[in-house]
């Protein structure tokens, strides 16, 4: 009797599961219906999660298995933060909507330098001081984001998205460096991808129509399967699971590269800034609130100096899952969080 009184309490608090509820910002829903929308999410963002410690890494040198490791915190790192942009730590830090974090492609060039000159215990403690000056300009938002006009984050967000074109022309064409570039294999991957997406946007029903993204990725990945694109043969010497490293390089604390990281951690800021605002339009229909803004660039920044105690770099807000926010209009904070965890 009193386990059905509680379950009754639960239910009453966050209310019954639906699938309309995809489109509220609270609210439960089904769980096996919110993990393909949660892993959407996911796969929308991985490549671009890692693909900053692939450049940064390379170019530093580190060893193979080292790189290994990096990615596993990227992963891990992207999920904590975006739990923390989903569910507030003291109501400060974190904005309460659906803002999916990843590791950022903004400071690559910067930490590129750096890497090379100092090694890449340098990032990682350039990364630990700009990321606590991001969080506490984040927690006093309030008295100078007015000073940050509406075009000014709309153009950086704008740049960004204008560069990530670039980025994704290369991958259709096979990936930077392939010795196969432009072939006609990887034209006719691409196409399968892309036009599979149209096509179940067209003819799929009702909610499934969100799905699109995710329905083109899994066929592209089964026919590159198949097309011997993809190689597993580096899975062989991995263990199922792996514990993260805490401090797995000894950081070292350099002016120079703490000035210049923490000039690009203001940068960041004003995309998060701009993240923020169009996910609010967009997929909210409303204008960002100052808690919202401030709990965001908070998060970006002291999550962000919680990456490099795992020796990984900043995180921010990704803008790509801000689009897909757009476009399916799925802001459920719940189903946001299922791709987190995963």
């Amino acid at each position: 009797m009193e386990k059905q009184k509680f379950s009754a309490r639960v239910k009453q608090a966050i209310g019954e599961a639906s699938i309309t509820n995809l489109y509220q910002l609270n609210g439960m829903v089904p769980v096996h219906k919110a993990i393909p929308f949660g892993l959407q999410h996911i796969l929308a963002m991985f490549v671009a999660n890692i693909a900053p410690i692939l450049i940064v890494g390379g170019a530093c040198g580190l060893a193979a298995s080292d790189m290994a490791m990096l990615i596993q915190s990227a992963m891990l790192i992207a999920g904590i933060g975006t739990l923390v942009q989903l569910f507030p730590i003291f109501h400060k830090i974190g904005s309460g909507l659906p803002i999916v974090m990843g590791i950022s492609f903004t400071f690559v060039s910067v930490l590129c330098f750096i890497g090379a000159q100092y090694g890449y215990g340098a990032i990682m403690g350039a990364v630990l001081i700009g990321g606590i000056v991001e969080g506490i300009l984040g927690l006093f938002a309030k008295f100078w984001i007015r000073v940050i006009a509406p075009i000014v984050s709309a153009s950086v967000v704008t740049a960004i998205g204008f560069s990530l074109l670039t980025v994704g022309a290369t991958s259709f064409g096979g990936g930077s460096g392939s010795a196969d570039f432009g072939s006609a294999e990887n034209w006719i991957l691409g196409s399968v991808t892309l036009l599979c997406c149209i096509l179940f946007h067209i003819f799929a029903k009702s909610y499934f129509k969100q799905l699109s993204v995710l329905f083109g990725l899994v066929v592209g990945y089964i026919l590159a399967v198949f097309m011997g694109k993809v190689d597993f043969s580096a899975l062989r010497e991995t263990s199922v699971i792996a514990v993260p490293h805490l401090m797995p390089f000894r950081m070292e604390f350099h002016a120079d590269a703490i000035v210049s990281v923490v000039l690009i951690f203001l940068v960041s800021a004003t995309e998060t800034i701009g993240d923020t605002s169009a996910l609010a339009a967009s997929g909210l229909d409303r204008d960002v609130t100052p808690q919202e803004t401030s709990g965001s660039i908070a998060c970006d920044g002291f999550v962000s100096s919680l990456s490099s105690v795992f020796g990984c770099m900043p995180i921010t807000s990704f803008s790509q899952n801000v689009g897909l926010v757009a476009m399916t209009k799925v802001v459920n904070r719940f189903t946001i969080a299922i791709g987190a965890v995963i």
